[in-house]
């Protein structure tokens, strides 16, 4: 029997770890916070920031550099918290997205908290990587065994299918896909078919970044400005985020052909639920069965699940013999978590 203690995890403003008095992607302002990506749901004006060196650009662009002490690391990079060796691993999920694998050095008790991530390797972010850790908090956004998506380059070619016969049909192709993350694929899958693409300035703004990393993944493209009209957009690829669509330059295109990514896309109803001619199942989150293959690669002691079904997926994870729960029960089951042993 083994009475190595597991690193303590606490609800705090989201999870907290107190022996490093850090949180993990809080959603409200904190002293210390570590920011796994730049998507707005994972960021805030926290006092002191830990990031990957790519997420930290991707924040000064998107929300400027602010106040906050920022420690950037570079993916492998070391270093040393509260008696934590501390690493970032990328997840796979867009630029920079990182997860944190934590080793306390008096008794190498570990922790891996994966942020948003997939297992499939994506056009314009970086390779996931995989580690063992004692404890795993992963995110379980799809954590339903009914959604399981189709691999990525198929989904990019109808996409670009979808594209190419609107413009047959002199119709104008407009892809919604979040300016950070969904737009960079999008517009790498385009790098070579020689279709000419406009992109909201959100978009440009983000690729700009993702072009000092990856200068020869994306094509040109116009950008659209405050004097760009419908007549413009014609022979043209568009490419804007989901919160466009209803904007008076996308509804001034009479002959507009409108198409979504969304890894909701999954379902026959998603076209209709965000109104468009077509939804294409497109996801940088990882779907069910990469959610069972990174436990099994991660090898934990317990598991904690935030986001999306947790409950469901821990529930699956107990039935396989892994114990596992849902991060927001953790103020009823607070014990085992911050006390952890493992007995086996």
């Amino acid at each position: 029997m083994s009475s190595q203690a597991l690193i303590p995890v606490i609800s705090k403003n989201g999870i907290y770890l107190p022996e490093l008095e850090m949180s993990l992607d809080p959603h409200r302002k904190c002293d210390f916070g570590f920011i796994s990506h730049a998507h707005a749901d994972h960021y805030a004006r926290h006092k002191r920031i830990l990031c990957s060196t790519r997420t930290a650009n991707l924040i000064a662009a998107r929300y400027g550099r602010g106040k906050a002490e920022v420690t950037a690391l570079e993916f492998g990079e070391e270093m040393e918290i509260a008696g934590h060796r501390i690493r970032l691993l990328p997840a796979g999920h867009i630029l920079g997205s990182a997860q944190i694998h934590l080793t306390r050095l008096s008794d190498g008790a570990s922790l891996l908290y994966t942020g948003d991530f997939k297992t499939r390797t994506g056009l314009s972010s970086e390779a996931p990587e995989f580690t063992q850790a004692d404890t795993l908090i992963m995110e379980t956004t799809f954590g339903l065994p009914k959604y399981v998506f189709p691999p990525s380059e198929d989904v990019l070619s109808q996409a670009i299918q979808f594209a190419k016969d609107a413009l047959e049909e002199d119709n104008v192709p407009i892809i919604l896909a979040y300016s950070l993350g969904k737009a960079q694929e999008i517009l790498a899958a385009l790098t070579n078919t020689q279709l000419p693409v406009l992109v909201h300035s959100a978009v440009a703004d983000m690729t700009k970044v993702y072009r000092r990393y990856q200068s020869d993944n994306f094509p040109d493209f116009e950008i659209q400005k405050k004097t760009t009209t419908a007549a413009d957009t014609e022979g043209k690829v568009l490419i804007f985020p989901p919160n466009t669509a209803k904007s008076k330059f996308i509804q001034s295109i009479e002959n507009r052909r409108l198409a979504m990514l969304s890894g909701w896309g999954i379902s026959p109803s998603a076209k209709y639920r965000y109104r468009t001619h077509e939804v294409f199942p497109l996801s940088d989150h990882a779907d069910y069965p990469e959610l069972l293959s990174f436990v099994e690669k991660v090898k934990p002691k317990r598991v904690l699940t935030v986001h999306g079904y947790t409950t469901e997926f821990a529930a699956d994870l107990r039935q396989r013999g892994i114990d596992a729960w849902s991060f927001k029960g953790i103020d009823q089951l607070e014990f085992p978590f911050q006390m952890g042993v493992d007995t086996d």
